[in-house]
Protein backbone atom coordinates (compact mmCIF):
# COMPACT_ATOMS: atom_id res chain seq x y z
CA UNK A 1 0.00 0.00 0.00
CA UNK A 2 2.55 2.29 0.95
CA UNK A 3 4.80 2.18 -2.19
CA UNK A 4 1.36 2.41 -4.03
CA UNK A 5 0.99 5.67 -2.62
CA UNK A 6 4.90 6.70 -3.23
CA UNK A 7 5.14 5.30 -6.68
CA UNK A 8 1.54 7.79 -7.27
CA UNK A 9 3.32 10.64 -6.04
CA UNK A 10 6.04 10.19 -8.16
CA UNK A 11 4.06 10.31 -11.10
CA UNK A 12 1.79 13.27 -9.70
CA UNK A 13 5.37 15.24 -9.13
CA UNK A 14 6.70 14.09 -13.28
CA UNK A 15 3.40 15.23 -14.53
CA UNK A 16 3.32 18.26 -12.76
CA UNK A 17 7.03 19.10 -13.89
CA UNK A 18 6.29 18.23 -17.35
CA UNK A 19 2.79 20.44 -17.73
CA UNK A 20 5.18 23.62 -16.56
CA UNK A 21 8.09 22.87 -19.76
CA UNK A 22 8.00 24.28 -22.94
CA UNK A 23 6.48 22.29 -25.46
CA UNK A 24 9.38 21.44 -28.30
CA UNK A 25 8.50 23.78 -31.28
CA UNK A 26 7.37 22.79 -34.58
CA UNK A 27 9.30 23.74 -38.27
CA UNK A 28 8.83 27.22 -38.58
CA UNK A 29 10.01 28.77 -41.85
CA UNK A 30 12.43 25.70 -42.40
CA UNK A 31 13.62 26.17 -38.58
CA UNK A 32 13.57 24.81 -35.50
CA UNK A 33 15.39 27.24 -32.99
CA UNK A 34 15.28 26.23 -29.43
CA UNK A 35 16.24 29.89 -27.05
CA UNK A 36 17.46 29.75 -23.59
CA UNK A 37 14.41 32.04 -22.33
CA UNK A 38 11.84 29.36 -23.10
CA UNK A 39 13.78 26.53 -21.40
CA UNK A 40 13.60 23.92 -20.20
CA UNK A 41 11.99 22.49 -22.98
CA UNK A 42 9.93 19.38 -22.84
CA UNK A 43 9.87 16.45 -25.92
CA UNK A 44 7.57 13.38 -25.31
CA UNK A 45 7.75 11.46 -28.40
CA UNK A 46 9.72 11.18 -31.55
CA UNK A 47 10.87 13.78 -34.08
CA UNK A 48 12.02 14.15 -37.60
CA UNK A 49 13.02 17.01 -39.11
CA UNK A 50 13.79 16.91 -43.00
CA UNK A 51 16.97 17.56 -44.68
CA UNK A 52 15.79 20.91 -45.44
CA UNK A 53 15.42 21.96 -41.61
CA UNK A 54 17.88 23.79 -39.82
CA UNK A 55 18.26 22.99 -36.39
CA UNK A 56 20.08 25.39 -34.30
CA UNK A 57 19.58 25.38 -29.98
CA UNK A 58 20.96 28.52 -27.58
CA UNK A 59 23.72 28.36 -24.87
CA UNK A 60 21.89 27.54 -21.90
CA UNK A 61 19.02 25.62 -23.27
CA UNK A 62 17.88 22.54 -21.42
CA UNK A 63 15.48 19.26 -23.11
CA UNK A 64 13.98 17.02 -21.03
CA UNK A 65 13.26 14.18 -23.09
CA UNK A 66 10.43 11.38 -22.64
CA UNK A 67 10.95 7.82 -22.30
CA UNK A 68 10.10 7.39 -26.22
CA UNK A 69 11.78 10.85 -27.45
CA UNK A 70 14.25 10.30 -30.16
CA UNK A 71 15.16 13.44 -32.13
CA UNK A 72 16.14 12.82 -35.63
CA UNK A 73 18.33 15.40 -37.83
CA UNK A 74 18.79 15.21 -41.06
CA UNK A 75 19.27 18.60 -42.11
CA UNK A 76 21.68 21.28 -40.87
CA UNK A 77 22.57 21.59 -37.37
CA UNK A 78 24.22 24.31 -34.62
CA UNK A 79 24.19 22.87 -31.27
CA UNK A 80 26.44 25.78 -29.52
CA UNK A 81 26.48 26.17 -26.16
CA UNK A 82 29.21 27.70 -24.37
CA UNK A 83 31.90 27.15 -21.34
CA UNK A 84 29.25 28.49 -18.69
CA UNK A 85 26.19 27.69 -20.21
CA UNK A 86 26.80 24.36 -21.59
CA UNK A 87 23.43 22.76 -23.15
CA UNK A 88 21.64 19.41 -21.56
CA UNK A 89 19.30 16.48 -23.34
CA UNK A 90 18.43 14.77 -20.75
CA UNK A 91 15.55 12.32 -19.51
CA UNK A 92 12.89 13.86 -17.81
CA UNK A 93 12.82 11.18 -15.18
CA UNK A 94 16.05 10.73 -14.28
CA UNK A 95 15.12 6.62 -13.87
CA UNK A 96 14.14 6.15 -16.75
CA UNK A 97 16.01 6.55 -20.33
CA UNK A 98 15.04 7.51 -24.13
CA UNK A 99 15.96 7.31 -27.14
CA UNK A 100 18.72 9.49 -28.24
CA UNK A 101 19.80 12.25 -31.14
CA UNK A 102 20.66 10.88 -34.39
CA UNK A 103 22.93 12.93 -36.91
CA UNK A 104 21.84 11.94 -40.34
CA UNK A 105 22.85 15.20 -41.94
CA UNK A 106 24.71 13.72 -44.70
CA UNK A 107 27.22 16.34 -46.47
CA UNK A 108 26.21 19.07 -44.63
CA UNK A 109 28.80 19.53 -41.53
CA UNK A 110 26.93 19.51 -38.14
CA UNK A 111 28.53 21.62 -35.36
CA UNK A 112 28.33 20.63 -31.63
CA UNK A 113 29.84 22.16 -28.89
CA UNK A 114 29.49 22.12 -25.25
CA UNK A 115 26.77 19.55 -24.56
CA UNK A 116 25.66 17.47 -22.00
CA UNK A 117 23.42 14.31 -23.40
CA UNK A 118 22.19 12.25 -20.46
CA UNK A 119 20.00 9.02 -20.15
CA UNK A 120 19.85 8.13 -22.91
CA UNK A 121 19.04 4.68 -25.23
CA UNK A 122 21.55 5.21 -28.11
CA UNK A 123 23.00 8.35 -30.10
CA UNK A 124 24.70 7.96 -33.21
CA UNK A 125 25.89 9.59 -36.15
CA UNK A 126 24.74 7.96 -39.55
CA UNK A 127 26.81 8.86 -43.16
CA UNK A 128 27.47 12.09 -41.84
CA UNK A 129 30.75 14.60 -40.43
CA UNK A 130 30.98 16.79 -37.98
CA UNK A 131 32.53 17.82 -34.93
CA UNK A 132 31.97 17.25 -30.78
CA UNK A 133 33.87 19.69 -29.23
CA UNK A 134 33.78 19.68 -25.46
CA UNK A 135 30.62 17.29 -25.39
CA UNK A 136 29.79 15.04 -22.51
CA UNK A 137 28.17 11.78 -23.11
CA UNK A 138 27.33 10.28 -19.65
CA UNK A 139 24.78 7.57 -18.18
CA UNK A 140 23.73 6.32 -22.08
CA UNK A 141 23.53 2.73 -22.86
CA UNK A 142 25.72 3.49 -26.14
CA UNK A 143 27.02 6.86 -25.67
CA UNK A 144 27.96 7.45 -29.17
CA UNK A 145 27.50 4.76 -32.15
CA UNK A 146 29.36 6.19 -35.43
CA UNK A 147 28.56 4.36 -38.63
CA UNK A 148 29.36 4.70 -41.81
CA UNK A 149 30.86 8.24 -41.45
CA UNK A 150 33.42 9.57 -43.07
CA UNK A 151 34.58 12.45 -40.73
CA UNK A 152 33.92 12.94 -37.00
CA UNK A 153 36.04 15.28 -34.78
CA UNK A 154 35.95 14.42 -30.94
CA UNK A 155 37.74 17.65 -29.45
CA UNK A 156 37.95 17.56 -25.90
CA UNK A 157 35.09 15.24 -25.01
CA UNK A 158 34.20 13.16 -22.41
CA UNK A 159 32.83 9.24 -22.17
CA UNK A 160 31.81 8.42 -18.68
CA UNK A 161 28.88 5.86 -16.98
CA UNK A 162 27.70 4.48 -20.01
CA UNK A 163 27.15 1.00 -20.87
CA UNK A 164 28.99 1.43 -24.48
CA UNK A 165 30.86 4.56 -24.82
CA UNK A 166 32.25 4.87 -28.41
CA UNK A 167 31.60 2.57 -31.16
CA UNK A 168 32.84 2.95 -34.74
CA UNK A 169 31.56 0.98 -37.94
CA UNK A 170 33.03 1.38 -41.45
CA UNK A 171 33.54 5.14 -40.26
CA UNK A 172 36.83 7.43 -38.81
CA UNK A 173 36.45 8.77 -35.82
CA UNK A 174 39.29 11.62 -35.10
CA UNK A 175 39.97 12.28 -31.58
CA UNK A 176 42.20 15.37 -29.37
CA UNK A 177 42.14 15.30 -25.48
CA UNK A 178 39.23 12.87 -25.60
CA UNK A 179 38.60 10.99 -22.12
CA UNK A 180 36.98 7.56 -22.24
CA UNK A 181 36.70 6.43 -19.03
CA UNK A 182 34.46 4.73 -15.65
CA UNK A 183 32.38 3.20 -18.61
CA UNK A 184 31.38 -0.51 -18.90
CA UNK A 185 33.05 -0.86 -22.43
CA UNK A 186 35.15 2.01 -23.50
CA UNK A 187 36.01 1.98 -27.48
CA UNK A 188 34.84 -0.67 -29.67
CA UNK A 189 35.89 -1.19 -32.97
CA UNK A 190 33.81 -2.44 -35.77
CA UNK A 191 34.11 -3.63 -39.65
CA UNK A 192 36.16 -0.27 -41.01
CA UNK A 193 35.89 0.88 -38.02
CA UNK A 194 38.84 3.95 -37.86
CA UNK A 195 40.16 5.83 -34.81
CA UNK A 196 42.87 8.45 -34.21
CA UNK A 197 43.75 9.85 -30.83
CA UNK A 198 45.11 9.22 -28.08
CA UNK A 199 44.39 6.00 -26.73
CA UNK A 200 46.20 6.53 -23.43
CA UNK A 201 43.31 8.38 -22.44
CA UNK A 202 41.11 5.47 -22.81
CA UNK A 203 41.31 3.88 -19.33
CA UNK A 204 39.89 2.40 -16.18
CA UNK A 205 36.70 1.10 -17.86
CA UNK A 206 34.92 -1.55 -15.66
CA UNK A 207 35.23 -5.06 -18.75
CA UNK A 208 37.35 -3.47 -21.55
CA UNK A 209 39.26 -0.13 -22.77
CA UNK A 210 39.60 -1.68 -26.45
CA UNK A 211 38.06 -4.02 -28.15
CA UNK A 212 38.41 -5.00 -32.01
CA UNK A 213 35.50 -7.16 -33.74
CA UNK A 214 37.84 -8.48 -35.92
CA UNK A 215 40.20 -9.72 -33.51
CA UNK A 216 37.52 -11.11 -31.63
CA UNK A 217 35.96 -13.07 -34.14
CA UNK A 218 39.13 -13.93 -35.92
CA UNK A 219 39.99 -17.23 -33.70
CA UNK A 220 36.47 -18.08 -33.74
CA UNK A 221 36.42 -18.67 -37.55
CA UNK A 222 33.47 -16.51 -37.38
CA UNK A 223 32.53 -14.22 -40.25
CA UNK A 224 31.95 -10.07 -38.91
CA UNK A 225 28.23 -9.56 -38.44
CA UNK A 226 26.58 -6.20 -38.62
CA UNK A 227 24.44 -6.94 -35.73
CA UNK A 228 27.42 -7.62 -33.32
CA UNK A 229 26.06 -5.11 -30.62
CA UNK A 230 22.93 -7.62 -30.56
CA UNK A 231 24.93 -10.31 -30.18
CA UNK A 232 26.59 -8.45 -27.53
CA UNK A 233 23.95 -7.39 -25.26
CA UNK A 234 21.95 -10.55 -25.02
CA UNK A 235 25.06 -11.33 -21.94
CA UNK A 236 24.02 -8.61 -20.30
Amino acid sequence: MRSSLVLALVLLLVAAVVASEMPFPQVDAGKVVLLEKDSPYFLGNSVVLSSSDTFFVEPGVVVLMGEYAKLTLRGPVKIEGSEDKPIRFKAVDSTSSWNGIHFISGSRLFEIKNLVVENAFRNTVFRSKGIFENVRFINNYYGLWIDDAPQVYLARCDFNRNRFALSVRAGKVMATDTKISNNVYGLYLEAGGVFEGNQELIKNNLETDIRKESDELASKGKKVSRNVWHRLETGF
